[in-house]
């Protein structure tokens, strides 16, 4: 059988910034030994190409020498360091390839006598430095799960990011809009007058009318002449004189239903001219999304919070929103290269999402009921496919366990 592969829940990698004050200040003080101690030992770093006699000396030092994995000769952009004791002997060597705006720590291996000076800690030390006014913003040392090198990996966390490579058993199933099963409710109590009441406090308008779906309401635009303007998410606060539509299940907890803006038509007219009238479905809308009605500023607020969120997230990699001409967010839209990487893990993990194929945009959910923990969680299969290692293959090489 083969070895049991982990990797389908959120875990926390580690990020290095590039400024050795703050580095310094902020690594254990074991750590900070072992780097006096190499200094003292005149142990130096040179910096190398990456040819494969370089990377053979790594390969003298690394775990697993028939490691698939392992660079045969790295390009002008990826960068490689060995360290040599006093003796001129090679006793460290590391691998960081550029990704975006910061660098992966691909490789990180020390020899016998490189570790007994703490070689690993003196190589990520000297890359801080040599890397201070670099254009990356951080090294990304990593994640591990297994306990010993994450427990090296974290005392190097200055910055935390959330991760995850593989769908887990069970999925989080997450919508692309407000409603979902979870949610779902059947109203005990008729609110449609109450809400419709507030409905046009919050349009502007005394004329409003429940259509039952998206199709119909554009169907009865046109019919009457007027032009077709769905207007979901570009009506708050935001006085508009001409008719048009807005698709409910967009904004609130509701799995169904539109609404005509400026428009009144009696239901006599409804059921014999656009043969679309539905009495029950028009109170069980209209009750279901009272609450929200009545506090729809905080709806907005909270989506804002969530769209800031993602924001922050994807500020840690420089990757800036594309915006979009909406008063209301739905989507945190953004471009990436890794982009259609992403929406078919995505469809793999069941998160519902928007994707622009020709402009390779993405637009991720942040409407009011995704919660902090599932905006992580989508975050967290975006690090997963841009950490390097993700394209590794595994190789079932196993040291014995240690605490």
């Amino acid at each position: 059988m083969a070895h049991y592969i982990s990797k389908d829940f959120v875990h926390q990698g580690c990020g290095l910034i590039l400024n050795p004050d703050e580095v310094w200040n902020f690594i254990p003080y074991s750590v900070q030994k072992n780097i006096k101690k190499a200094i003292r030992n005149n142990v130096r770093i040179e910096k190398v190409s990456g040819n494969s006699d370089d990377i053979e000396i790594l390969r003298l030092m690394w775990y697993d020498y028939n490691d698939p994995n392992m660079p045969t000769n790295l390009n002008e952009n990826e960068f490689m360091f060995i360290a040599y004791n006093e003796e001129n002997e090679a006793i460290g060597a590391v691998i960081l390839l550029p990704v975006g705006n910061h660098l992966f720590l691909n490789n990180l291996a020390g020899s016998k006598k490189g570790k007994s000076l703490g070689i690993q800690d003196y190589l990520l030390w000297h890359c801080v430095n040599y890397f201070k006014d670099s254009v990356f913003k951080y090294i990304d040392v990593g994640v591990s799960y297994r306990p010993m090198l994450y427990n090296f990996f974290k005392k190097w966390q200055t910055i935390a990011y959330p991760v995850i490579f593989n769908k887990p058993e069970y999925t989080i199933k997450i919508s692309d809009k407000p409603f979902n099963t979870s949610i779902y409710k059947n109203p005990t109590e008729n609110y449609e007058f109450e809400a419709l009441e507030l409905l046009k406090k919050l349009f502007q308008s005394e004329k409003i009318t429940f259509i039952p779906n998206k199709l119909y309401a554009e169907s009865i635009l046109n019919e009457l002449g007027f032009e077709v303007i769905n207007n979901s998410l570009n009506f708050f606060d935001n006085k508009i004189e001409t008719p048009f539509y807005i698709e409910l299940n967009r904004l609130f907890s509701v799995q169904f239903g539109c609404i005509l803006v400026n428009l009144e038509i009696n239901d006599s007219d409804i059921w014999n001219k656009f043969h679309c009238l539905d009495v029950y479905k028009r109170q069980f809308t209209f009750s279901t999304i009272y609450q929200e009605i009545n506090t729809f500023e905080k709806l907005i607020e909270k989506r804002i919070e969530n769209y800031k969120k993602f924001e922050d997230y994807f500020l840690i990699e420089d990757i800036s929103a594309v915006s979009k001409d909406m008063n209301i967010p739905e989507f945190f839209y953004f471009y990436h290269h890794l982009n259609e990487k992403y929406h078919n893990k995505l469809i793999e993990f069941e998160i519902q999402h928007f994707y622009d194929e020709k402009k390779a945009i993405i637009g991720l959910p942040v409407h009011q009921n995704i919660s902090m923990e599932q905006i992580e969680y989508i975050y967290a299969i975006f690090r997963g496919i841009l950490n390097l290692c993700s394209e590794w293959e595994h190789t079932d090489n196993y040291k014995e366990f240690k605490i």
